[in-house]
């Protein structure tokens, strides 16, 4: 709202009595978004007045609530059970492949194959969830979650990946009232299709508003912060040095989410290679003991 339309609203809003102030002030504020000088639409505007003088008019973006949205949703205490999936990492350490010494270097890895190729999805889940046509929608939704499933060769973490999407799907839809996003449940109980985290995620995000590079970067972050956490239960590893890793990790997140913009050619982008986590995935049912589900 630029300096001239706030002087002018607050000029709209002396004078007025008490009972008519608020309707008149929302009727010229809705006037100045049909002529583009504010959008009304993304904008909340706060009238503060003391004995009927105006002392102060704030705007509020609704960015910041969608801010507060995607803190929450990518909290690892958010309850869709990520807490109990390691993605492989257990029979790693069971097997003495990965010690502490190597875990920083290991993420690095993972995130750069793996989340590289989840962001990709998620961003794809993000787009999808702009396309206004319902059938196109219903058609794209469940065959992108169907491509995704075919790039996540081991069975238990495509099953944990679809566990924690179809969870998540159904947290927001009782958080939020979305027609797209309850179409997209219905769809996928309908067709019996996989529901994936990534994918979920980045739909979710675009029909909360919430920026699409933010969402991204959220949730490798917390990809990244779950399986630290999983290496706090099975390794040696202190919260201090847990904190260090995901710290020093920052900049591969980055480079991540930047890759995954240019992922045009899906057939290239989207490869991955990640033969010990896929086959220590493979391996981790037949564990003689197991704290984790994956």
């Amino acid at each position: 709202m630029g300096r001239h339309a706030r002087s002018r609203a607050i000029h709209c809003a002396r004078g007025m009595n008490r009972g008519n102030r608020c309707n008149k002030l929302h009727g010229y504020l809705w006037s100045l978004g049909a002529h583009g000088a504010i959008n009304c639409a993304t904008t909340v505007f706060i009238l503060l007045l003391r004995k009927g003088q105006v002392l102060l008019l704030l705007s509020i973006d609704n960015n910041h609530a969608s801010l507060l949205r995607l803190l929450q949703l990518a909290d690892s205490a958010l309850p869709i059970g990520s807490i109990a999936h390691s993605f492989g990492l257990e029979t790693l350490v069971a097997e003495g492949t990965l010690a502490v010494h190597q875990l920083e270097q290991f993420l690095a890895d993972y995130m750069q194959e793996t989340g590289r190729l989840e962001v990709v999805f998620c961003r794809q889940g993000y787009q999808l969830a702009r396309v206004r046509d319902e059938s196109a929608f219903v058609t794209c939704w469940p065959a992108l979650n169907d491509r995704l499933s075919a790039f996540k060769i081991a069975r238990e973490s495509r099953a944990a990946s679809a566990t924690l999407g179809r969870r998540f799907l159904q947290l927001v839809c009782g958080l939020t009232a979305s027609p797209r996003l309850a179409t997209a449940l219905q769809v996928a109980k309908a067709r019996k299709t996989d529901v994936h985290y990534c994918i979920a995620f980045g739909l979710a995000s675009s029909i909360l508003d919430i920026d699409e590079t933010l969402a991204v970067l959220a949730y490798l972050q917390q990809a990244l912060t779950g399986l630290v956490s999983a290496c706090q239960r099975l390794l040696p590893l202190g919260q201090t040095q847990a904190s260090a890793i995901v710290w020093r990790l920052k900049p591969v997140l980055l480079d991540v989410a930047e890759a995954s913009v240019a992922a045009q050619q899906w057939e290239e982008e989207c490869a991955v290679f990640t033969p010990l986590p896929d086959i220590a995935s493979t391996r981790h049912p037949n564990l003689p003991t197991r704290l984790f589900i994956s």
